[in-house]
């Protein structure tokens, strides 16, 4: 019984240094995220600044909950385990709904400005698309599918469609539409917060049914040692 609660305090001491390194590079992308968005020209915020703050709190809280459980193993107090567990517990579910919701918007979401744009560009009586012009210079890209919309609609095409705002060279002239730009936008900003939540999520599951096993063992081990005493 006492080998058991040995190996199960090894493991869960791996994991509490998996886990405060999966923390670590919570902050890491928190702060990435941040200066990602500060470096871009023209860029326009769709909650990545709020994203960004609450990856890095996130990850000191994970770092913290990981000093905690590892005070918590060495201690062997039943009480402090048991908190650690329902704590990674908590953290888990908190952890699966901002990979839920992060992943929802990296697959269809479009914000509703950038819809208000395209629905502007197929409007005959709205001349000048001030708010697809914001998206096109941000993400170098023209009209929703391509740079033929505007053509389709005999328009002609804004200086937002191209490098510089030079449309007089034709090399300048951004092909790509913004619908599929953005979506690629999202996708790359959201990358790395995926396979980090995974791990966080697997970290947390594994650390809580072992703190939960490790707790178990423990008070048998104290009630054997009752009892032969």
């Amino acid at each position: 019984m006492y080998c058991t609660t040995r190996l199960l305090r090894y493991i869960l001491c791996v994991i509490n240094v998996i886990y405060a390194l999966n923390g670590c590079l919570l902050i890491w992308y928190g702060t990435w995220l941040l200066d990602s968005i500060a470096e871009q020209r023209n860029a326009v915020d769709h909650g990545e600044k709020l994203a960004s703050i609450l990856c890095i709190l996130l990850g000191i809280v994970v770092i913290l909950a990981s000093i905690f459980g590892t005070v918590a193993l060495f201690k062997e107090c039943k009480k402090m385990l048991i908190s650690y567990a329902v704590l990674l517990i908590l953290l888990l579910v908190i952890q699966f709904v901002m990979f839920s919701i992060s992943f929802a918007a990296s697959r269809d979401a479009l914000p509703n400005s950038l819809k208000q744009g395209f629905d502007e560009l197929w409007d005959v009586y709205h001349r000048h698309n001030n708010t697809l012009s914001i998206y096109e210079e941000w993400l170098h890209c023209c009209g929703r599918n391509s740079a033929e919309d505007y053509i389709l609609l005999e328009r002609e095409l804004p200086a937002s469609c191209c490098f510089e705002r030079d449309c007089t060279n034709p090399l300048n002239l951004f092909m790509e539409g913004c619908e599929i730009k953005f979506k690629q936008y999202v996708s790359k900003k959201t990358a790395n917060f995926h396979t980090i939540s995974w791990f966080l999520i697997l970290t947390e599951f594994m650390g809580s049914v072992a703190t939960c096993y490790l707790v178990d063992s423990i008070r048998n081990h104290r009630d054997r040692v009752r009892f032969y005493n």
